[in-house]
């Protein structure tokens, strides 16, 4: 017979400022007394059942929850009601708290109730989030609002905001075939696009344009990742033809051959010597978090790369260019075409780019 059903709020750790929930029930069986420890996995703000489970039981008997001996069970919720675990624990002066993993079976011979009362799921009960609620938000009333960012990622975040080009623009220009100058006018006002496609982390990135490498320049490069750098090299055509041709074989437009022969040139420069070419971008890194706009450097909205200039660099490229037609058949064709070099390069119409954009 089930005699109580609460949330309850136990210390977690040495401070006393500091607090953890669990869902606590007692039955009463012929013989005893039995406590389920239900752990409530998000709605938990402190340590778990099994690592706070003796403050826990020591302050059930300090507070006057549990008076007398009893039985403890520790309760994991699933899914699944069938995947529940449960462990009896017993705690000694000595040997601290050890737990006897027991089945379901056992556990509803034990507490003497029927299977509805553990199959009920913790987070479906109305009355036991409320009260794990009250007790957090009177903690901390933003428990569960978004971390706060800095003033200074507030700030950059509102400027490229100011500043951004928007999605609806962008794709008017694909949608009226214009050329790659064009294209290449519109990208340049708003450099946080790129960082919006490629950058990993989100919001840590670096991007430059016109960016010279061996006898001629990269359209854009971005600096993202951490620890290890990734940098990206993009090239671009415009949308003004289709990116495959007409015909049986449905091959790429010459554009898209010749964009990814001057990005093998530059891959070849780079490959030929890379740690040269990794110091390099690592100084014009720093020297664009350092507030210089080389190659007109936009910088994303966290200030300063994570990453270890002593490490390898990782090296990847794109190409964006014309329109897609038959996407089934094109994705085959961009995905023989990344096979076909090496390193790789990656082909993308504007029509799937435009895919990689959150923006409006």
């Amino acid at each position: 017979m089930k005699t109580m059903d609460i949330v309850h709020n136990y210390p977690d750790g040495d401070s006393r400022l500091k607090c953890g929930l669990c869902r606590v029930r007692t039955f009463v069986n012929e013989q005893e007394t039995v406590v389920l420890l239900t752990d409530l996995d998000n709605k938990n703000d402190g340590q778990s059942v099994t690592n706070a489970v003796e403050r826990i039981i020591k302050s059930l008997h300090q507070m006057g929850i549990v008076i007398g001996p009893a039985t403890y069970v520790e309760h994991y919720e699933k899914e699944d009601p069938a995947s529940d675990t449960f462990d009896i624990i017993t705690v000694s002066p000595i040997d601290g708290a050890r737990w006897k993993t027991i089945s379901r079976e056992e556990a509803l011979t034990l507490l003497a109730c029927p299977s509805a009362e553990v199959d009920e799921r913790s987070w479906d009960n109305g009355r036991i989030i409320a009260q794990a609620d009250r007790l957090r938000f009177s903690r901390d009333p933003f428990v569960d609002s978004r971390y706060q960012e800095s003033h200074a990622v507030i700030k950059r975040r509102l400027e490229i905001a100011d500043g951004m080009v928007s999605k609806a623009e962008i794709e008017a220009r694909i949608n009226a075939g214009v050329g790659e100058r064009d294209i290449q006018g519109l990208l340049k006002r708003d450099l946080s696009i790129f960082g919006e496609a490629y950058a990993k982390p989100d919001d840590e990135y670096i991007c430059f344009s016109e960016f010279p490498l061996g006898d001629g320049f990269v359209d854009f490069v971005l600096l993202t990742g951490r620890s290890r750098m990734d940098v990206i090299l993009i090239e671009i055509k415009g949308a003004d033809f289709n990116l495959l041709n007409f015909g049986h074989y449905k091959e790429f437009n010459h554009k898209i051959n010749q964009a990814a022969g001057q990005l093998r040139s530059r891959l070849g420069y780079i490959y030929r010597d890379v740690t040269p070419f990794r110091d390099h971008v690592h100084y014009l890194r720093i020297r664009a978090e350092e507030g210089e706009h080389v190659y007109n450097a936009f910088i994303g909205p966290h200030l300063g790369l994570q990453v270890d200039p002593q490490k390898d660099i990782n090296i990847r490229t794109v190409l964006i260019g014309g329109r897609t037609v038959d996407d089934r058949e094109e994705s085959a064709k961009r995905h023989d075409f990344e096979r076909s070099y090496s390193p790789p390069i990656r082909v993308e119409s504007w029509d799937t780019w435009l895919r990689r954009l959150q923006r409006s």
